[in-house]
């Protein structure tokens, strides 16, 4: 009896105050943590304090902090790794990193796509930073309205689907941040945590969060699907238990200048409660977890047959694009690539022929007619040597932003672009136009230069086809900076389940297609100019 009494008292004891141990025989990938000497953590840099840079360009916060109390008692070296919030669990998935501690929601759907661990070390809720006379003080007011959001965040379709808003997506929360400041977007929705901090770091910059705080999840730490049960996936999870009953989570709130948050005085008091957190054949008690998961999208409608069919004869799975909204938010960034393509296209032609025009009339006027080419010279060289990615993000970020705060004009993202590819493309169609007309010109000295574009178009027609399939090219470079449309909905696909090689792969055949299209037209554009000379 004394002895079953000891054991019970033992186990009591040991409830929550129990160091996490390194298990002597490690397997998975923790034995290959332990042979390697080093273990490599998924951390944010632009979420202070949890994850940023210093003056040195080191990655320091509160996170890379509890990175380095996971590699000392593992007794292991520690690489920290940069993520995103739309590449975090690809990179973990992919073996490139061993564990996650980046500021990431505790979510259903994630859950079924990576090892998330319980318990969670934090919680944030969803709030709108805005300009401190803004008007939009609540989420009623955004309704419809424009709101900067950064790609991969878990909300980001709650936002569009329950509260409205007409998300602009961008990479990263700089860009995010930037084109608030530019006036793209009237709001940029994120986590409290994060903007609660850049509020009371730069008082001076005119910006407030909005009171009205919602969707309220905890963060979970992450390791790969197959390591959830696994060695690490047990020891990180009962480190993160040790940090709760230990208070060092609250202490590192006090480092960091954030302040205890009630969330974790909560966890702190449950997990120190001795016995309260034995971890039986159902894991945790629901107290020790803290807040339950986000609640995933559901559609209570099945997929149709042959989707499944497609996906367990052929591997192609589709399952996602059952949902109304995925479809529409997958025709939309599909709808604006073929739209820019087109509007770049015929912009290319347009410019180049201006310009190649304008170029044979003044070349015969004379040195009057060498002055007045100077400045088409300068636009041509600058946009054909200035690769078209940097172009965009000095006019949208750059120009465009001064154009927005002076209140004089706020151009659009993809009238931006349009105009950027037109410029690039077009420079290059002047170029060419501009010597097959001297060629021309050469054989029909008397001829004026309408008389010569035809024949002129044929001698500059492999050139004109080839700069204009770029141009469909190039306008995937429009999705890392203007419009994120395309590249938004593939990330919201593949983060809810999506197979990544189907959509990948779906997306060459797509842009293959568009470039087949494209040299189709040409060729018809041909024949209708050799048809209309005879």
């Amino acid at each position: 009896m004394i002895r079953v009494l000891a054991l019970v008292l033992g186990l009591l004891g040991q409830g929550a105050l129990a160091d996490a141990q390194v298990p002597a025989a490690a397997d998975g990938r923790l034995a290959h943590i332990l042979q390697r000497g080093s273990l490599i953590v998924g951390v944010k840099t632009d979420y202070p304090p949890w994850g940023m840079l210093d003056a040195e360009g080191t990655i320091i916060g509160l996170e890379p902090d509890l990175a380095q109390l996971l590699a000392e008692r593992l007794g292991v070296g520690l690489e920290l790794v940069p993520v995103t919030a739309s590449n975090r669990l690809a990179r973990l998935e992919q073996g490139v990193v061993d564990v996650v501690i980046a500021t990431m929601g505790d979510t259903a759907t994630r859950r079924a796509q990576s090892g998330l661990l319980q318990p969670s070390y934090y919680s944030s809720g969803v709030v709108a930073y805005v300009p401190a006379d803004s008007p939009y003080q609540s989420w009623a007011d955004l309704r419809g309205q424009p709101v900067c959001m950064t790609q991969g965040a878990y909300y980001n379709r709650t936002l569009e689907e329950t509260y409205g808003v007409a998300g602009q997506y961008f990479p990263a929360n700089r860009e995010a941040k930037m084109a608030l400041s530019f006036g793209r977007c009237v709001a940029w929705a994120f986590d409290d945590t994060a903007l609660v901090q850049r509020v009371l770091a730069n008082p001076e910059d005119g910006y407030t969060v909005m009171q009205d705080r919602i969707l309220v999840t905890p963060w979970a730490v992450a390791v790969a699907r197959s390591d959830r049960e696994a060695s690490l996936g047990r020891f990180v999870s009962a480190m993160i238990g040790e940090w709760h009953s230990a208070g060092t989570l609250l202490a590192l709130e006090r480092k960091w200048q954030i302040g205890e948050s009630a969330y974790l005085q909560g966890l702190n008091k449950v997990w120190s409660t001795p016995g309260a957190c034995l971890r039986g054949a159902d894991g945790l008690p629901p107290a020790c977890q803290g807040a339950p998961p986000f609640a995933a999208h559901e559609d209570p409608r099945a997929p149709p047959d042959w989707m499944t069919r497609l996906r367990d004869h052929t591997g192609i799975d589709v399952l996602v694009l059952h949902e109304a909204y995925t479809r529409g938010r997958l025709a939309q960034g599909l709808g604006m690539t073929l739209a820019l393509s087109a509007t770049a296209i015929l912009g290319a032609l347009t410019v180049g022929l201006l310009l190649g025009m304008m170029d044979a009339a003044l070349q015969r006027r004379g040195v009057w007619g060498q002055v007045l080419l100077l400045p088409q010279k300068l636009l041509v060289t600058l946009a054909r040597m200035t690769p078209p990615i940097l172009q965009m993000y000095i006019v949208f970020f750059g120009l465009g932003g001064v154009l927005a705060q002076s209140a004089i004009i706020t151009p659009g993202a993809f009238a931006t672009a349009a105009l950027i590819l037109s410029l690039y493309a077009g420079s290059t169609n002047a170029v060419l136009i501009s010597h097959a007309l001297a060629q021309e010109r050469a054989v029909y000295p008397d001829a004026g230069v309408w008389s010569l574009l035809p024949h002129a178009f044929q001698r500059a027609y492999d050139g004109l086809v080839a700069t204009c399939v770029n141009i469909v090219k190039a306008a995937g470079m429009a999705s890392a900076i203007a419009l994120a449309e395309l590249v938004s909905t593939v990330n919201l696909i593949v983060s809810e389940g999506g197979d990544v090689a189907t959509f990948m792969n779906g997306l060459l055949v797509f842009y293959f297609l568009l470039m087949l299209g494209v040299l189709w037209l040409f060729r018809l554009l041909r024949r209708w100019i050799v048809g209309s000379e005879a």
